[in-house]
């Protein structure tokens, strides 16, 4: 006997063919209703909301192909659901559409609740609307619809924003108890590259805690960016002084840079994310301004700094060119952002100007590297941290790359190209501490070749005033010799002849002529041979010595040997040493023929770093208490000694020995 199928299975056979009957029944447009409102049921209670609570899980989104959608026909939309946590990126080309979103709220509470709502950043506009059904006994908002009814009206939420100065991205949703209600939102976008959607809804007695929250870091990013705020404003007041002292204007135009960069990444870090009509410009226009300024004047200082137009002419045509390509695009951006109404032209153009910078830099860098100077080296160093680690965030930027899993500095691509920046101001400061020494050293070499050209200068003049007081020497001595020389020689002469024609009546007086005017000549030419430059060599000062010496005792009784080494090295001196000399030895071979009541007299030359002449003689010496008491005619021997470094002495040494010492410091002629 077969056996009777059980009741629940019988039960779900007749609930299959009554479906399948029901679905034959139904009208074509009903079903087309059904279709377009379904979406998933999943609805957030607005009275468990606290300060931040993520809506992406239950809201849909859809992009207009233009700028305009019809609120009233929101609910006819092609709706996409977003996943969980979701936040969807801006792209450029999306700015001029205009987004709609759907999400569903209920009020579970048995008393009114409200809640504010953020679509995300940054928006333009926000226009709130929501589902008004008007049938007495509405359906549930886009449950199934068993009955056609009257379509549901789109209802203008009023624009209220919470009180505070951050508020423009928030919009306050308000529910009565056990209320639930389908709302839109219609967006758009400021001209940035950095637009999200993220809705979150935050409830509305902790709005400035959401607030708060929405908008900062949840790194330590802050600190960091302050810390490197801090670090820019003192290499600021450290350019600033080295212009001050060194007048150099390559340190305006680095105060220019980090002025720029540091406004740039002070502003991005302590406005991040706020919904202020400011950070709206500074997103969407003042922010690349600030950036192509800054880089401008980075680029100029770095012609100024390693003055590039003297020793690196490929470079200096590089940065100048690219700074002026930089100035022109960001002139263009100006004018396509104020004129052009379609985003995507001014922001790529923004893209090209990063693109180009990135292009000037690399050129600077393998240029860089060709010349072997460590002033180059460290400048290059420095580009090569910054282009790289700025290459690092773009690309976190670009492909919302994270480096480590949850939440942490490491993840943000500000802290990479702030930490590039900090690098380069490292290498700066041993490229500025190595240009300092140079130039310190370069002064100091031009000071001593200053005080070098000074010196030769006055060692010119000196041997201009003593070439000339020679050529007046020598003139003076040429005169003597040519007059005055032949006017002694002929009186000599007429008086000889005088006394020869006289015979035994010579007058005493005619002697008295011949032996003075005799006398006359002798000095005459000892001055004249003083004076000549050409007798300026110990040689010529040893031999006249010898010749005078020889002369002066040969028609007396006294007998003179001179000794001298035999071969004298050439070695200058100068007039007045020469003179100084000859006359003290001239003074002691008279006090020998006057005084000494000697029969010899030797007189011994030796050179070698002094000249030495030694007079000896074999007399009755020298009396010392005499010599203190009336001994000037020695006085002036030990004065003249003395004039020209040199020394004096006189003793008892078996008669009288009388020594001259002069020091030599002259070079070989």
């Amino acid at each position: 006997m077969p056996a009777t199928p059980q009741p629940n299975l019988i039960f779900m056979i007749r609930t299959f063919f009554l479906c399948l009957l029901l679905s034959t029944l139904l009208p074509d447009t009903q079903a087309q209703i059904t279709d377009t409102t379904h979406v998933d049921t999943t609805i957030t209670d607005i009275s468990h909301v606290g300060i931040l609570s993520d809506l992406s899980k239950t809201t849909s989104y859809y992009f207009a192909p233009g700028k305009y959608i019809d609120p009233n026909q929101l609910p006819n939309l092609p709706f996409r659901l977003g996943t969980k946590k979701f936040v969807h990126f801006i792209s450029p080309a999306q700015v001029n559409q205009k987004v709609a979103l759907r999400f569903q709220l209920t009020n579970t509470s048995d008393r009114e609740q409200s809640t504010y709502f953020c679509p995300g950043f940054f928006m333009d506009s926000i226009a709130l609307y929501r589902l008004v059904y008007r049938s007495a006994q509405p359906n549930p908002p886009f449950g199934p619809i068993l009955e056609p009814g009257p379509p549901p009206l789109i209802a203008a939420l009023p624009r209220q924003l919470p009180d505070d100065p951050d508020s423009l991205g928030y919009h306050k949703i308000t529910l009565a108890p056990h209320e639930t209600t389908t709302f839109f939102a219609l967006l758009t976008f400021i001209k940035a590259p950095t637009n999200n959607i993220a809705p979150t809804l935050t409830r509305d007695s902790l709005i400035t805690e959401g607030i708060i929250l929405q908008h900062k870091n949840k790194t330590n990013i802050d600190v960091i960016t302050n810390l490197f705020a801090g670090i820019m404003l003192m290499m600021i007041f450290y350019a600033l002084s080295e212009y001050v002292q060194s007048r150099k204007p390559e340190f305006l135009y680095y105060v220019g840079y980090s002025v720029c960069i540091s406004i740039l990444l002070f502003l991005k870090s302590t406005l991040h994310q706020a919904a202020t009509s400011f950070n709206y410009f500074f997103e969407s226009f003042l922010d690349n301004i600030i950036f192509s300024v800054g880089y401008i004047c980075y680029m100029i200082f770095h012609r100024k700094f390693l003055e590039t137009d003297k020793y690196y002419k490929p470079i200096d045509r590089s940065l100048f060119w690219g700074s002026i390509a930089i100035t022109a695009l960001m002139g263009l951006y100006i004018i396509t952002y104020f004129l052009c109404p379609d985003f995507q032209i001014a922001n790529n153009i923004e893209n090209a100007t990063k693109i180009l910078l990135l292009i000037i830099s690399v050129v600077f860098i393998i240029q860089g590297l060709r010349y072997h100077n460590r002033l180059m080296n460290y400048i290059v160093m420095g580009n090569i941290s910054l282009c790289a680690l700025s290459i690092v965030s773009q690309i976190m930027i670009s492909a919302n790359f994270h480096l480590v899993n949850g939440t942490s500095v490491l993840n943000l691509a500000l802290f990479y190209y702030q930490g590039g920046i900090t690098i380069e101001l490292l290498f700066f400061l041993f490229a500025l501490t190595y240009k300092n020494k140079m130039e310190i050293v370069a002064s100091m070499q031009k000071e001593e070749r200053h005080k070098l050209e000074t010196q030769r200068r006055e060692m010119e003049k000196q041997v201009a005033v003593l070439a000339a007081k020679q050529d007046e020497r020598n003139r003076i001595s040429a005169d003597m010799h040519d007059d005055l020389g032949s006017g002694v020689t002929a009186i000599r002469l007429m008086s000889e002849i005088v006394k020869s024609k006289m015979k035994d009546h010579t007058l005493p007086e005619i002697d008295k002529i011949s032996n003075s005017a005799n006398d006359l000549l002798l000095k005459m030419n000892a001055i004249i041979w003083t004076m000549a430059s050409s007798n300026d060599t110990v040689e010529n000062l040893v031999a006249y010595i010898r010749s005078y010496a020889v002369e002066y005792f040969e028609n007396t009784t006294i007998d003179c040997y001179f000794s001298m080494p035999a071969t004298i090295p050439s070695r200058e001196i100068s007039g007045e040493r020469r003179r100084n000399i000859f006359l003290c030895v001239k003074e002691a071979l008279n006090n020998v023929l006057k005084h000494s009541q000697s029969n010899v007299v030797r007189i011994n030359v030796t050179i070698n770093t002094h000249l030495v002449i030694q007079i000896q003689d074999d007399g009755v010496g020298i009396n010392m208490e005499r010599l203190r008491k009336f001994g000037n005619g020695l006085n002036n021997m030990k004065k003249r000694m003395a004039s020209i470094d040199g020394e004096f002495n006189i003793e008892n040494s078996g008669g009288t020995l009388t020594t001259l010492l002069v020091p030599l410091h002259y070079t070989n002629v």
